[in-house]
């Protein structure tokens, strides 16, 4: 049965990714006859599946997967997802976090714990470097590799995998952070302007850097002439600082360094070098987020610099479960 305190008749839990996606997996388990006896979809047998209409939300695959398991599986979409919840809960399904819920019960066609813990991390990461690395965890531990200590460098490190890292962007205005922050995530997620003190909040996206799921924070630039409400904005965002795995340092021809950071960047990116004249020098990692040149050099930078080459290469065993 699930770990916790699950009392309920039946219970579920999302396995897809909370991003949109193609297909999402709702996993339930319990008295799965009577959850679907108040829908007008028909549960196939044990071993089957159907595609049904979830009372026009969507049409979802239904697979049975034992007497009281089922997986439901429509669009991946945050809006159907949304509506299939409630749906779900309208009728006593209890939804709670997957992490709460042990794997075996998840995935109960798996022949071990490990390999059941490989299928259940496989579902949930965002991150393409993690699957190869994923598919070879049951060997390896059938081998009798030993696996890091929970908490070791190696398991944090490998956890980013699973659990998307927190990337902050810091820099004095009109470095051109917000430009970078779009070009990463492929669209406008933050507003840019020519002008100081465009972004006035922290924005956030999701991005995958070189195959690593990443949260980028695009962090408001810090001046000390700014008005009070940017001044708050600054406060807000130094709990992000202090919080980010990996703190970027955005410059440009001017070389400047906000005062205040808290701590020392990991990296330093000069920026708008199609907008230099002369020898740039050597300022490290060098890109224009405008026309889009290095861009590729930071999304490998970045994911080296979080998940190294030599630990993706490693047969080391994993313990693919993230602390948490």
């Amino acid at each position: 049965m699930p770990g916790g305190d699950h009392s309920g008749r039946t219970i579920g839990w999302w396995a897809s990714s909370a991003l949109p996606g193609a297909i999402g997996m709702l996993h339930l388990h319990g008295d799965v006859e009577s959850t679907f006896g108040g829908l007008e979809a028909r549960i196939p047998r044990v071993g089957g599946t159907r595609l049904v209409d979830l009372e026009g939300i969507d049409d979802a695959v239904l697979a049975r997967t034992g007497t009281g398991s089922c997986l439901v599986m429509p669009h991946g979409g945050p809006r159907i997802r949304r509506l299939v919840t409630g749906l779900m809960e309208a009728n006593g399904v209890r939804l709670v976090d997957a992490s709460t819920v042990d794997a075996q019960t998840t995935w109960p066609e798996a022949l071990d714990r490990v390999e059941a813990t490989m299928l259940q991390a496989l579902s949930m990461t965002e991150s393409p470097r993690a699957i190869p690395l994923l598919l070879a965890q049951p060997g390896r531990h059938r081998s009798g590799g030993a696996p890091p200590e929970r908490g070791s460098p190696r398991q944090r490190t490998l956890d980013r995998l699973l659990v998307p890292p927190m990337i902050a962007l810091a820099g004095v205005p009109n470095v051109g952070k917000s430009t970078l922050i779009n070009r990463l995530a492929g669209r406008e997620v933050a507003i840019t302007a020519d002008q100081a003190g465009t972004t006035r909040d922290a924005v956030v996206a999701r991005v995958a850097l070189d195959g690593l799921a990443c949260e980028v924070v695009d962090l408001p630039g810090r001046r000390e002439d700014g008005d009070e409400v940017e001044r708050e904005s600054i406060r807000l965002s130094e709990r992000f600082i202090e919080e980010a795995d990996l703190l970027v340092l955005v410059t440009d021809e001017r070389d400047l360094t906000p005062e205040g950071l808290g701590r020392s960047p990991d990296l330093r990116v000069s920026n708008k070098v199609d907008l230099r004249r002369g020898d740039p020098g050597d300022s490290g990692l060098r890109m224009s987020a405008r026309l889009g040149d290095g861009i590729e050099e930071f999304r490998v930078a970045v994911r080296r610099m979080l998940v190294p080459d030599e630990q993706l290469d490693s047969e080391e065993p994993w313990l693919m479960q993230p602390a948490t």
